[in-house]
């Protein structure tokens, strides 16, 4: 595999990131003397490991788990480099092939929310203080401006494209709303700002584009804060999206049928007090939503739950040690699961990735990464299967630093 990287014409700000590595310890440690290895083995499994983020930076990483990030070929991959003084989303794009190991630089914009068309290989983000949504295709690297937010609106989360790539939605807010609003530099999850924004019962919207003339179209409004925006894979009318807070507050999964008029229809109602379900994913066929539920008064009922979405039959598969988790996927093949793992305090050599294979109403965990060296605070792992099955993609503190890499499959998995 070649190790060559090219780079095209650094912003100012990606030019003080490599000064800045070049000359002073980051916050957690790493200099840019400081050599990652373009590849390396697990301890553990002994798999192939690749340092995909090969120009040295403060922090690096995968986007968002639920969202496409490889194409369908499997070559190409995105990776993302973070700055966070423009939101904790923000950063600059790049396209890692597996063939030649070869670094691109995507658009010399600031990008935020950022989510990818595989089949085009068209890259949607927002830009622009998140007053517009732009697109870079990541074969061609041609950049366009997608639409503008409407003056009293402004984007406040993610974006998703519809399996037809028709139509664009995101969250919204009121700019009247907003406007003393503090750049959030960490998840939303970490520190103060998630209760206070649960708290403020702001206005928020479902934001909807149409990919073709930029028109747009509120498709839902309410005082509670939405998030994590999913359309499903097969069915281009179809979206996901949660209320966001605290799990234990609200009833989260929420489906949306666009354009006949439809309400939202609640995916799971919870029961009892400290009932928590969330993290929710599309299944890869399109056909079941997957969530963690736990009921954490009772010790040992937690569970990777699924729901059919025509049907309503629930699949369940016990989550136990070791393998609890952030973050779980599907496989392409709808065949079994990868997890990202979590922090384990009292043993970190315990904490790994794993993949789990569905057997007899259970799931088989077969570790797949030794995940000790990983602050799961600064780097949740986020694990995205690439198409061929053949790499998961993470984000991992290794060296010091969060940085995007790849772990090889076992070979059985592949397609």
């Amino acid at each position: 595999m070649s190790s060559c990287i090219t780079i095209v014409a650094f912003p100012t700000r990606a030019i003080f990131w490599l000064t800045l590595t070049a000359s002073l310890l980051s916050p957690l440690g790493l200099r840019a003397a400081d050599t990652i290895p373009d590849e390396s083995k697990d301890p553990d499994t002994g798999a192939r490991i690749l340092h995909l983020s090969k120009i040295p930076n403060p922090a690096s990483g995968v986007i968002y788990f639920t969202q496409t990030c490889t194409t369908p070929d499997s070559r190409y991959t995105l990776v993302r480099y973070l700055d966070p003084k423009s939101g904790h989303t923000a950063g600059l794009m790049y396209r890692y092939d597996f063939k030649t190991g070869e670094l691109v630089k995507l658009t010399d914009l600031m990008t935020k929310n950022q989510v990818m068309v595989a089949a085009s290989g068209n890259l949607y983000y927002t830009s622009d203080n998140d007053r517009a949504i732009y697109v870079t295709n990541i074969l061609d690297l041609k950049t366009r401006k997608v639409a503008d937010m409407p003056a009293e609106i402004v984007c406040t989360g993610g974006l998703t494209v519809n399996s037809d790539e028709t139509m664009i939605v995101g969250t919204g807010g009121l700019v009247s709303e907003h406007k003393n609003d503090v750049t959030l530099t960490t998840p939303p999850n970490q520190g103060s700002a998630f209760n206070d924004i649960f708290q403020r019962h702001d206005t928020n919207l479902l934001i909807a584009f149409d990919l073709k003339t930029g028109k747009y179209t509120e498709l839902h409004r309410i005082n509670t804060w939405l998030g994590h925006v999913q359309f499903s894979p097969v069915d281009p009318k179809l979206l996901m999206y949660c209320h966001e807070g605290d799990w234990a507050k609200v009833d989260r999964i929420w489906l949306l049928r666009i354009g006949d008029g439809s309400a939202p229809q609640l995916v799971l109602k919870r029961a009892e007090d400290n009932e928590i379900a969330g993290h929710e994913f599309w299944s890869s066929d399109g056909t079941i939503t997957w969530y963690d539920h736990n009921y954490r008064n009772t010790p040992g009922k937690h569970f990777l739950e699924g729901k059919n979405i025509a049907t309503g039959a629930i699949t369940r598969y016990p989550i136990v040690a070791p393998f609890g988790s952030i973050h779980y996927t599907n496989s392409p093949d709808g065949k079994f699961f990868v997890c990202d793992g979590g922090t384990n305090r009292d043993h970190p050599d315990q904490q790994a990735m794993y993949i789990l294979i569905p057997d007899n109403g259970k799931l088989r965990p077969i570790k797949l990464c030794n995940m000790a060296k990983n602050d799961y605070k600064a780097a949740e792992p986020n694990p995205h299967l690439t198409p061929d099955q053949h790499w998961v993609t993470f984000t991992a503190t290794f060296s010091g630093t969060p940085q995007a890499y790849a772990v090889e499959m076992p070979k059985e998995y592949w397609r």
